[in-house]
């Protein structure tokens, strides 16, 4: 029960607060719904692969090359507005559909490496 109550009062990590600046970031700067921000766990560095996860409604109906533009043109500005983006290998960015409560289906995927981005 104590274990509990100093893992609550613990401050967050610096990469949330910086997912958190970047996610406000897109919900300001864009018509989209903000994008879910995490890291993919790929055996590479803690931290360094930025995954944003938006809802099709960011890009319904695109094919797979209009996407990738698309999605290249969100990696460069998540490069450019991400506070901690000297660490990162990678960008990847998806969207996905709600098939069920809980359940999502992902349309697209593109990752770019972050030296191409900046």
């Amino acid at each position: 029960m104590v274990f509990l109550a100093v893992a609550a009062c613990a401050p967050k990590p610096p990469a949330a607060d910086a997912r958190a600046h970047l996610t406000t970031a897109f919900r300001d700067s864009f018509s989209v719904t903000a994008p879910k921000v995490a890291f993919l766990d790929d055996a590479g560095p803690a931290e360094s692969h930025l995954y944003l996860l938006f809802d099709t409604t960011a890009a319904p109906n695109l094919s797979d090359s209009a996407f990738t533009v698309y999605a290249r043109n969100y990696a460069a500005f998540a490069m450019r507005h991400y506070e901690d983006a000297s660490n990162l290998d990678s960008v990847s960015v998806a969207t996905r559909a709600t098939v069920d409560n809980g359940v999502w289906q992902v349309h697209h995927r593109a990752t770019f490496a972050a030296s191409g981005l900046k």
